[in-house]
């Protein structure tokens, strides 16, 4: 049996080495956990596609392929993850999508109650098939790209 492959973006903001944000959402179906902005692969479409379209679908968010920066995935029994991180400076007319940290209402797709940024020092309670995932980027965001 195929193994079903998501991918997705996660936004994020840099306010100085030691305050970075990231863009999570939580689902309708959750009342607690949260989770990347991400789909499943369409038969055809390149894993950066769905990325992009999936991050369009959920947030109405366009992503040049151009401002994919880092991938980081993690493998789970029945579904592998994919997610590429993108600088929010990046996107254009950011306050028409955004209003006290969160997606503005009228940009929530019916998938999501909650589309949010969190300090990467107190994140919520993450999706278990996310929770390697979001070790990886935190560790990319304090460690590995302060010194690089």
């Amino acid at each position: 049996m195929k193994k079903i492959k998501a991918f997705g973006i996660c936004l994020y903001k840099t306010f100085n080495p030691d305050h970075v944000e990231i863009l999570l959402c939580k689902s309708v179906n959750s009342n607690t956990k949260w989770g990347f902005l991400k789909g499943v692969q369409k038969n055809g479409e390149t894993d950066i596609q769905t990325a992009i379209r999936e991050f369009r679908e959920e947030s109405t968010i366009n992503i040049n392929q151009y401002f994919l920066e880092q991938y980081f995935e993690q493998h789970n029994k029945s579904k592998d993850i994919g997610i590429w991180i993108v600088n929010s400076i990046n996107i254009n007319s950011y306050n028409n999508y955004f209003t006290n940290n969160s997606l503005k209402k009228e940009c929530l797709s019916s998938e999501n109650s909650q589309v949010s940024f969190f300090d990467i020092n107190n994140l919520p309670v993450i999706k278990k098939k996310q929770k390697y995932l979001i070790h990886q980027i935190v560790d990319h965001f304090k460690y590995e790209r302060r010194y690089s």
